[in-house]
């Protein structure tokens, strides 16, 4: 089944809204559990929160799509420190799909949005416990820069940066 990457509508926030709490449950509930997923899911996977992140200046929002179905997308927008890095603020795969390569693509194509941008660094914020995350960030070249307490999903985090 071929994957085509392209750049998100707000006609797809309720699909990556499906696709974000497939993967919450599945990769950070044993983490946090339930109970804080379900309260970050309904806060910033919303349909209208996501259709705002798709519709927001400077932002980069692209999905995975398969038989015309949402399976993955990776969003991020500018960092605090100014233009030159840019921030990963999520990528999420449909669980079933994951080791298919489709984070891959996902981050190689933000990786050449955000040059596009003019940006020379991608930060990212990684639950310190989700070790197929960390592991999937670390292969595909970022840098582990700090280990923090992130009071957001109460749990240890690792701030990974990566040059481009």
């Amino acid at each position: 089944m071929s994957v085509r990457i392209r750049e998100a509508t707000p006609a797809d926030a309720s699909r990556i809204a499906a696709v974000a709490e497939k993967a919450w449950y599945e990769a950070h509930a044993p983490i946090i559990g339930e109970e804080i997923v379900a309260e970050f899911l309904a806060k910033y996977y919303d349909t209208d929160s996501l259709r705002e992140v798709i519709d927001r200046d400077g932002w980069i929002t692209t999905v995975a799509e398969a038989d015309e179905e949402v399976v993955g997308f990776v969003s991020g927008g500018p960092d605090d420190d100014g233009p030159s890095l840019l921030h990963l603020n999520r990528i999420y795969i449909r669980p079933e799909r994951w080791g298919e390569g489709i984070g891959g693509r996902l981050v190689a194509s933000f990786e050449q949005d955000a040059r596009a941008l003019e940006s020379d660094r991608i930060s990212l914020r990684v639950m310190a416990e989700n070790e197929r995350a960390v592991r999937f960030y670390e292969s595909a070249g970022f840098d582990r820069q700090e280990k923090i307490y992130d009071e957001m999903v109460e749990t240890e985090s690792y701030i990974y940066h990566k040059k481009l």
